[in-house]
């Protein structure tokens, strides 16, 4: 880490204020090479000019960040001129020209990482606060990004380490007969640390859905008004919709942002027995598809063909069992009923083509993902940490199965051992370098 390097910290496009941001050990003097007013104090912006050679280039904003107080624990200098994609291409090269290097894909968050700035699920955080798409994923990256999730982890392992060094120093006077590590505590530890970690995993999937976007398919019987659901919650014609049934013959996907979170509307082929063709036939075979992937279903029935009672009982034959999502159950065309029908718990009553009711489905949806979690800000939402927690949570079940069977310390020194690595991969407190190379890789270069 001893060259400087220097990369555009900001959209590449055309704006009002462009940052070029230089971290390592020249980054100053690599600055002030082309610099024509005061020298910056630290953590002060300095008005001054950019020089090409003798010509200028731009007015600027200089701020100096010496290390180790800066965002890389570097010395780093960020240099605000105007967003010219050539202005900002040139102050680059002119950096280059001066010794600096070129910033790799998410090199400025590793060096930070690197000086203990910040922890590996942190740096992590960083990149999803940029992709943010919806205030859900947004909270949940702030929360990552701030320690919350960090302190939950560390407080697993350290708990692992405290147990890991009173019985490898057992071990150390085995033949002194001596017990310094309570073997009903470590149980009662690890039966708790197995539930900690068993609720992190279940969670991983509404973490996962958060950041991505959440899956919901819209599904029911052909004409049940699944295609005007999704314009009406988009609010515009985005599929067709006709009274011909199988019109939709495949899966069309619309996001949505409702309540703080980004939704993947999913409107699917309608749902029968017995399809009309092989086309049709492919459509359902779709549909069943992304059931699977769903992680919320949006059963449409027209209540003026079947009661919410039999849309229920026929459900079952019509979505079969492959689907782990939960279900709302939404009783369309009530502007069909010659006379209103009693309301049913759990049904949500409206008119798709007249907009009737769709306040009260959009609050159900919302409050349905709130119940299973998705407002948490403790969520496992990377496939690294699903990865990490799950060799944990097989070491730890390992020394269990130990502890019950009257296993000697050293196979249950192995397993916890085992579990407190696995769970310091997420934090990056045990990190090969491979892995280091493919999460920054995944960064954009001026982060």
């Amino acid at each position: 880490m001893g060259d400087t390097i220097v990369a555009i910290a900001t959209a590449q496009a055309p704006a009002a204020i462009g940052v070029v941001r230089l971290s390592g050990k020249e980054a100053l003097a690599i600055a002030l090479s082309f610099w024509q007013g005061a020298k910056p104090h630290p953590r002060t912006a300095t008005l001054g000019m950019l020089l090409d050679g003798q010509t200028p280039l731009d007015q600027a904003l200089i701020t100096y960040f010496p290390a180790p107080h800066s965002y890389t624990g570097e010395d780093v200098v960020e240099i605000s001129c105007h967003g010219s994609p050539y202005i900002l291409r040139r102050v680059v090269e002119i950096c280059l020209e001066r010794g600096a290097r070129l910033a790799r894909p998410g090199e400025f968050s590793l060096r930070a990482y690197l000086h203990r700035k910040l922890s590996l699920d942190q740096a992590e955080a960083i990149a999803d606060l940029i992709q943010a798409r919806s205030a859900a994923a947004h909270r949940l990256a702030l929360s990552q990004f701030r320690g919350a999730y960090y302190q939950k982890v560390r407080a697993l392992r350290e708990k692992l380490i405290e147990f890991l060094a009173l019985m490898e120093l057992e071990m150390d006077f085995s033949e002194e007969d001596v017990e310094l590590a309570s073997r009903s505590q470590l149980l009662l530890l690890l039966e708790a640390l197995d539930g900690e970690v068993t609720a992190l995993l279940k969670a991983y999937r509404i973490g996962q859905a958060v950041r991505e976007g959440v899956p919901v398919a819209i599904v029911g019987r052909p004409n049940a008004g699944k295609s005007t659901l999704l314009n009406a919650l988009l609010a515009e014609e985005r599929a067709i919709v006709s009274d011909t049934p199988g019109t939709t013959r495949d899966t069309l996907e619309e996001r949505l942002y409702l309540g703080g979170y980004e939704l993947r509307l999913i409107d699917t082929a309608g749902l029968r027995e017995n399809p009309a063709d092989a086309i049709e036939a492919e459509g359902i075979r779709r549909a069943r598809q992304k059931l699977a992937q769903a992680f919320l279903i949006l059963y449409v029935f027209d209540v003026s063909e079947e009661t919410p009672t039999q849309a229920q009982q026929h459900a079952p034959l019509l979505l079969g069992t492959d689907f782990t999502a939960s279900i709302l159950w939404i009783a369309n065309k009530i502007d069909k009923l010659s006379t209103p029908i009693p309301s049913t718990d759990g049904v949500i009553f409206i008119s798709a083509a007249q907009g009737t009711g769709m306040d009260a489905l959009e609050k159900a949806i919302v409050e349905s993902l709130a119940q299973q979690g998705a407002s948490s800000d403790i969520l496992l939402s990377h496939a690294r940490h699903y990865e990490s927690f799950i060799k944990a949570q097989t070491a730890v079940k390992g020394a269990l199965q130990l502890l019950r069977e009257g296993g000697g310390s050293e196979l249950i020194v192995e397993e916890l051992r085992a579990a407190q690595r696995a769970i310091g991969e997420i934090t990056g407190e045990i990190t090969p370098d491979e892995i280091l190379g493919h999460i920054f890789s995944k960064f954009c270069i001026g982060k």
